[in-house]
């Protein structure tokens, strides 16, 4: 293991993971403008990537120096960076239609992102935070599956999507 892979880097790049998601479906939020209902669904999903930043972020406000300090579970390590080396290579151009941003959303909420903050909550959560993993957990599962449940009905259809064209 190298020895920069610490817990305190891992708290660094899941972050960093949770703020790149924000960012995509903020600019995904723009780039679909021309659609009140599909804009507003990916402002949602960008707040929801904020508030998983932000109770990442005190998370480790609550992990002591020594352990932020320690080296980080080689597995999780290796997922962060990969996700990481992933989403680097997204490339919004790319993205013609609807159906693009939403396949590209799929991919990124059933990658490891989602197992990578699980693993964040459950391992390093103070115990005050402890009494709120169930509901992080709930959340998370929701999170996951809003693309399917809760898109815009008149988009909820891979044709429709289709049709739909980037308005920005």
């Amino acid at each position: 293991m190298n020895n920069t892979e610490t817990v305190g880097k891992l708290f660094e790049y899941a972050i960093g993971l949770e703020n790149g998601a924000e960012a995509l479906y903020t600019q995904l939020e723009s780039m679909f403008s021309g659609y009140p209902e599909v804009a507003l669904f990916w402002k949602n999903y960008a707040a929801e990537e904020r508030g998983h930043a932000e109770y990442l972020e005190r998370i480790r406000n609550k992990v002591d120096a020594d352990r932020l300090s320690r080296q980080a579970d080689s597995a999780i390590f290796a997922k962060v960076t990969q996700c990481l080396n992933k989403s680097a290579q997204i490339r919004l151009e790319d993205i013609k239609t609807l159906e693009d941003a939403f396949q590209l959303a799929t991919e990124i909420e059933n990658a490891e992102t989602n197992a990578i903050f699980e693993f964040m909550i459950l391992n390093f959560s103070t115990d005050e935070l402890a009494q709120s993993h169930r509901f992080l957990r709930t959340q998370l599962s929701a999170h996951i599956t809003r693309l399917e449940n809760e898109f815009p009905n008149p988009y909820k259809s891979r044709m429709a999507r289709q049709g739909v064209l980037v308005t920005k």
